[in-house]
Parts: structure tokens; C-alpha cells; sequence
């Protein structure tokens, strides 16, 4: 019947009130939307809120039985008006193609420490190989070849790997399902839909991946409606763009239902310290929406109030990112904590501590006996290296304290430095400080010159030096 894309929606919703229904809906995509526009589809269908107490099942992807949910879909309703059936977290068009963006998901999810989510992506990547969060330590697929993973899952077996043990020792008692997949009931429901259905029933497919060359999606953009609500999660400009509309949107329509207003300069703002994360952004929202009263615009100053960083937080990100030789975000950050009023002299404290570990530890890379090899992955790094520098050094030794993933990451991040350029680093920062202290110049004018002498490309140093 038709394919629609986040931004064609409000149309379909439209065509639904007035009586433009299909006898089955896919929404695939960011789950926040899919949930949000499920709801909104479920309110048009079923308009009268006690006919979706009775005429609105909900089934739950990671425990369906597909057999179960088709007779429900052939079965009239007892009470003559229309049922719709929501399958929330649906599998039925997860392959093997999809495996590598769950795995990217849960991974991004488990650095985001959010546990939960992870565990959930990866027990569907695992059920697409007939396996469960239970058979991760049972069949040792952390040590499997790659040739067996690449077999399993369909994409290359990632470097990193220990994480996984720790989320699924953490799943234990965490609801996330650990039960096998089911059989694949594609064929099942086409034949279903085939055959005929009460013409009152509706069935809406949820899910956060589609596998488009699957018969059944290719069925359901013929004979149902198909809404792709898939947003590019990459760093690219576009990607970048693509998310902060999506944001800005439910901003905008959280802040409508509350009959308020964002002050303009507060938005980008509000969308840097919540980053992509569209529930997150939902829920500051209406948090900000709640805490102005009767006001109706929310300021910069509500803003900070509600949703700021502390900033200890702050501190740590701007290092970060100085760390990982990303001018942009460190001047992003700098502009934050100028505007919390964070004196640059804290700021030059912590990139002075800062900047004293990635000297220790490009030292210890540079030694000529030195166990560090540029490019090593994590798992060489904890088991081999990492003890064998140790042993050398000693375990207290500043550069190798810590948990071994963060020691890990000082040692990547000083593979993007040299020690010529850490020491100029350093020197530069001191001059920062003296300027800080008695020029009178703009402090924060002061400190974005240090960051575009250290972190600018080479080519552009060499076309724009930094007066001394």
C-alpha cells in the first residue's frame, strides 16, 4: 500500500482518522519514534479510551509465539468493534543482516551504561544464531575463530570482546529474556494475511530493524503500510543533521503540550548535554516544561538550573576530547563551561594533570624495550601487555594505575600525540596560565588560542602559527 518516512507520517496519521486503515503496519526504526508514533496510530485507530481497554493487545517480541499471535489476528472481537494486536520488539524480520547494527547498539548502549538496553540487543543478535545470553560462556564464542563468528552472526568478529562477559554476568536477574528464538513465522503471517483477516483487525509490528530483502517485508510494503522511522546514528554532517532535527521535533512538540517555549539560545545547549538520546531529550523536556510554573518560556537559566553538568563532568569531557585530538568538541565544551562560569584557571588545572599523564605514557611507548605496540587490541592489551609493563615499571606506576580499560585508553590516546607535541602542549599551557593571570586579554579568548595551537591539523598550524 505505501512506505512512509519519519517526516511523511503526520500524513498517514491523517489518512487513518479518516478511515484510510491497512490490515497491518510496520514501524521499524529509532525505538523512541516507533513507540511514540505506535501510540499515536493506536489512538486513531481505537479513539474512545475504554475501547483500548478492552480492543488493544499487547505482545511482547522477546516471548512470542507467532502461532499464538496469528489466531489472535484471525479471531473476531467479542465486543463487534475493532482489535488491534501490537507486537512491541518484534523479531519476525531480524537476519543475519541486522546483526552487526545490534551489536553496534549494544555496545554503544553498554558504554552509555545503560545495561539493560544492552543486554536486549545483544540477546536478539544471539537468537539470530539460535543462541541465548546463557550460551555466550557456554560455547566460548569470546574465543571463537573468526571464521565461526563471522559464520554465526553474518559480520566480522569485533576486537572487543571482554565487555560482553561482564553484561551478561550482569544480566543475571535483569528480565532481559535468555530464552532461545523461536521459529520464524514469516511465512506464517503471509499466509495468514493471504487468507484473510476480520476486516476490524489491525496488527502493528514494532521493531528497532528490518531485514528489507526478506519476502515478508517485501509483502508488507505491497499489502500493509511500511514506516521506516530509522535515523543515521554516524558522526557524519548529514548523520549530525539528521539527528538534531529529530531532536529539535520532540522538543518542540514536548514543550507544545505543556504550552511553552524554548529561549532560542537555549536549545543547542539542551541538545550538547543530553546528546542523542531521544528519550533523555523527552523527558529533560518536560522536566523543564514542569519546573518553570507559570512562566511560559523556559531560559538559559531554568536550563542550567535543571539540566546542567556538574562540573567535574565537564572537566573530564573536555579532556576527553582533548585526548582524542577533537578540536571541535574541545571548544564546544570550553564555550559550556564558560557559560557556567567555570574560571579557566580550573580548566588549566585539570589539562595540566591531564597532560602530565599522556607525557608519562608516551614516554613508556616510546621506550625502546617498551611491550607497547601501536594499533594493539584490548583483550592483547589487558592479558599481555598491560602486565608486562608492570612488571617493568612496577604496578603503582601513575601511568599504569587504574582499571585496565582506562589505562588502555590513556595509551590510545597518546598514540595522537608526540612526545615533541606533548611537550610543546605543555609549555604552551604554562604560557596560558602567566596570560591568564596578567594580560588582560579575554580568559576563555586565552585558552581557545592554547586548543587551536595544540589541536588544529598540522597543515593549518603551519598556515596560522599562534603568536608567541
Amino acid at each position: 500500500m505505501a512506505v512512509y518516512k519519519r517526516q511523511e507520517v503526520h500524513a498517514l496519521l491523517k489518512g487513518v482518522e479518516r478511515g484510510e486503515t491497512a490490515p497491518v503496519y510496520l514501524l521499524f526504526g529509532e525505538r523512541y519514534l516507533c513507540q511514540e508514533i505506535a501510540n499515536d496510530l493506536i489512538c486513531r485507530l481505537l479513539p474512545d479510551e475504554s475501547q483500548r481497554l478492552n480492543n488493544l493487545k499487547t505482545i511482547d517480541g522477546d516471548q512470542e509465539e507467532m502461532g499464538a499471535t496469528i489466531n489472535m489476528l484471525k479471531t473476531y472481537s467479542l465486543f463487534g468493534a475493532r482489535q488491534v494486536i501490537r507486537v512491541m520488539d518484534s523479531q519476525i524480520l531480524y537476519s543475519k543482516v541486522v546483526a552487526s547494527a545490534l551489536w553496534d547498539k549494544a555496545r554503544k548502549a553498554w558504554d552509555g551504561k545503560e545495561p539493560k538496553k544492552a543486554l536486549r540487543h545483544l540477546a536478539q543478535m544471539l537468537a539470530l544464531a539460535d543462541l541465548a545470553l546463557a550460551d555466550w560462556e557456554k560455547e566460548e564464542l569470546g574465543g571463537c575463530a573468526p571464521g565461526r563468528w563471522q559464520e554465526l552472526f553474518g559480520f566480522a568478529k569485533p576486537e572487543e570482546l571482554d565487555w560482553v562477559g561482564e553484561a551478561c554476568a550482569a544480566g543475571e536477574g535483569s528480565g532481559v529474556s535468555a530464552a532461545a528464538p523461536k521459529i520464524d513465522g514469516a511465512e506464517l503471517l503471509t499466509a495468514a494475511l493471504e487468507a484473510g483477516i476480520p476486516q476490524g483487525n489491525t496488527l502493528i509490528l514494532v521493531a528497532e530493524a528490518a531485514d528489507k530483502r526478506k519476502k515478508l517485508f517485501k509483502y508488507l510494503e505491497k499489502k500493509g503500510v511500511v514506516v521506516d522511522l530509522s535515523v543515521d546514528t554516524g558522526v557524519s554532517s548529514a548523520a549530525r543533521k539528521d539527528q538534531d532535527g529529530l531532536l529539535k521535533d520532540i522538543v518542540q512538540q514536548s514543550l507544545a503540550r505543556f504550552g511553552k517555549k524554548l529561549e532560542p539560545r537555549a536549545l543547542p545547549v539542551l541538545l550538547e548535554r543530553v546528546g542523542f538520546h531521544p528519550v533523555a531529550v523527552a523527558m529533560e523536556t518536560e522536566k523543564l516544561a514542569l519546573s518553570v510554573g507559570e512562566a511560559e518560556t523556559v531560559t538559559m537559566d531554568d536550563l542550567n538550573a535543571m539540566v546542567g553538568r556538574t562540573r567535574e563532568e565537564a572537566l573530564y569531557e573536555l579532556n576527553e576530547a582533548f585526548g582524542n585530538h577533537d578540536l571541535g568538541a574541545s571548544l564546544t565544551i570550553s564555550h559550556r563551561l564558560k557559560e557556567n562560569g567555570v574560571h579557566p584557571l580550573i580548566v588549566v588545572a585539570g589539562l595540566r594533570n591531564f597532560l602530565r599523564k599522556l607525557l608519562l605514557v608516551r614516554a613508556i611507548i616510546e621506550q625502546p624495550a617498551s611491550a607497547y605496540s601501536e594499533g594493539v587490541s584490548y583483550g592483547a592489551f589487558q592479558k599481555g601487555v598491560l602486565p608486562q609493563l608492570q612488571e617493568g615499571l612496577g604496578p603503582q606506576q601513575k601511568a599504569l594505575a587504574g582499571h585496565p580499560f582506562a589505562v588502555y585508553k590513556s595509551f590510545q590516546q597518546g598514540e595522537r600525540f608526540t612526545l615533541a607535541a606533548l611537550k610543546r602542549a605543555r609549555t604552551g599551557l604554562l604560557t596560558a596560565e602567566y596570560r591568564l593571570k596578567g594580560s588582560g586579554l579575554p580568559e576563555y579568548l586565552i585558552l581557545e588560542d592554547f586548543l587551536f595551537s595544540v589541536l588544529q591539523p598540522p597543515e593549518r598550524a603551519r598556515q596560522h602559527p599562534v603568536a608567541g
